[in-house]
């Protein structure tokens, strides 16, 4: 039976929190760790919570090993060298890209983002990178730099993103793939 705190579920560590929320979020961090918080009221409590690990448990499985299979290098916090690198590799590719492509008053940042390479608000024209970028390689960044300029057109994955993806950098879906890990 889970309770709150940690738990063992078939050898693998489990923490249980409760919090003000609608309903059950279960995570697996980029470490291995499973973490599942659970409403304080209603939402059937930590009852409902067992079961509903229990449902997806093969999911947190399937989770966990790739998260675990990641190299290090993916997750490690980048240098004040590399950084420093990353923003001139960054200021080069998106002045490049944005010519190539007529794109004009794009304005661009880098900060921390745990779960993205990238964002793109196309209204205001403003784009962000994340500082995880500064431990991949040059071909991956200019990816990321291309798939959130072309949002500028396509506003979101479909059909007509992925035709002018095709366009400008063939093999895209294969550093995609890189960088999914």
């Amino acid at each position: 039976m889970l309770k709150e705190g940690e738990n063992r579920v078939d050898g693998v560590r489990v923490e249980v929190v409760r919090r003000r929320q609608k309903r059950i979020n279960l995570r697996v961090g980029r470490d291995g760790r499973v973490r599942m918080s659970v409403p304080l009221w209603g939402g059937g409590g930590i009852g409902a919570a067992e079961a509903f690990l229990r449902e997806q448990w093969d999911w947190v499985m399937r989770a966990r090993e790739k998260a675990l299979a990641t190299p290090a290098a993916a997750t490690r916090k980048a240098t004040a060298e590399e950084m420093a690198g990353l923003w001139c590799l960054l200021g080069e590719l998106h002045g490049l890209w944005c010519a190539k492509l007529g794109e004009h008053g794009v304005t661009w940042r880098v900060s921390p983002m745990k779960s993205r390479w990238g964002v793109c608000n196309w209204t205001k024209r403003r784009i962000g990178y994340s500082t995880m970028l500064a431990t991949q390689p040059r071909e991956l960044v200019e990816y990321v730099v291309v798939h959130e300029l072309t949002h500028l057109q396509a506003h979101n994955h479909g059909p007509w993103f992925q035709t002018l993806m095709s366009q400008r950098l063939p093999g895209w879906r294969m550093m995609r793939e890189r960088l999914k890990g």
